[in-house]
């Protein structure tokens, strides 16, 4: 019979649970929204940027193997890349004094900043979004439109730079076939001198007596060959000239970025949720503590 009352005792002090646990659920609620409402929100701006860059190259020599011959396209992925370099943030954070307002070293606020800084890129529209969120909407907006106005020369950069780096790809594939030009050569100089003939090698199968003879017509034929490739390797590299020597449509800032009338995040729902649950958990460990309490000294 102790045992039975002790029971029913134990049941009747379970309502401290239930309201303890309810309490817990609401308060968690509660504070949830107001640390919501008192902690900092995202503010996006963005400004728009009419982007021209400068197509790839591709040789089209029929000579040239595509497996070393073709310059990858890296210019629009570099341009990017660029924009969000450390050597093109740097600048904007010693511009704004963004390590002083945030509390951070130089290379932690540009790590910092390069995080909130988005990149949309439409091709078809040669249109570029300068994004970027941060807590305060008219920092956002001033960091947007210090990325947009150099953007220009970070385009100009790069394009040089692949320019360069084009010209040293081309000279270095360039050289194998200048070698074994310059080899056949010889080898058909010694041919024609082991033969007796003193002629100088010409191009062509031409009326020449001593291409009669089978190893000076084989050293012609590969001197030829080697001659013939090179000639198509600087005909793609004059084309490659061409191309460079081409203008790009300037790059311009067609629309600042303004400060965000309105902030887009964080939702209040899954803060409210999260510390609701912790109230919940709160409340089931308080509220089992108190009955058992209640329980052993009020049965």
């Amino acid at each position: 019979m102790k045992r039975r009352r002790g029971r029913r005792g134990f049941w009747w002090w379970s309502w401290l649970l239930a309201l303890v646990t309810i309490a817990g659920v609401v308060g968690g609620f509660f504070y949830g929204k107001k640390l919501w409402q008192d902690g900092p929100k995202d503010y996006l701006s963005s400004a728009k940027v009419s982007i021209h860059i400068r197509p790839p190259f591709v040789a089209k020599s029929a000579k040239l193997d595509d497996s070393g011959s073709r310059l990858n396209n890296i210019t629009e992925e570099a341009v990017l890349r660029d924009i969000k370099s450390d050597e093109a943030l740097a600048p904007i954070v010693t511009t704004l004094g963004l390590s002083k307002a945030w509390g951070l070293g130089t290379d932690d606020a540009v790590a910092t900043l390069k995080s909130s800084v988005e990149l949309d890129h439409e091709r078809l529209m040669n249109e570029l979004y300068v994004r970027v969120s941060r807590h305060d909407p008219v920092e956002a907006a001033q960091i947007a439109n210090l990325i947009a106005d150099g953007i220009y020369e970070r385009v100009k950069t790069v394009d040089q730079q692949q320019k360069v780096e084009g010209e040293k790809k081309l000279e270095l594939e360039l050289q194998p076939f200048v070698q074994a030009e310059a080899e056949a050569r010889v080898a058909l100089k010694d041919a024609l001198v082991a033969k007796g003939f003193a002629a100088e090698p010409e191009p062509g199968l031409g009326e020449r007596p001593y291409l009669l003879d089978p190893i000076i017509r084989d050293a012609q034929l590969e001197w030829d060959s080697s001659r013939e490739t090179l000639v198509g390797l600087k005909a793609s590299q004059r084309a490659f000239e061409n191309h460079w020597s081409k203008s790009v449509r300037p790059t311009i800032v067609v629309e600042k970025a303004v400060p965000a009338p309105g902030f887009y995040g964080p939702a209040a729902e899954p803060i409210q949720m999260q510390w609701a649950l912790y109230g919940l958990t709160f409340g089931l460990i308080l509220g089992s503590i108190l009955s058992l309490i209640c329980w052993k000294f009020f049965p």
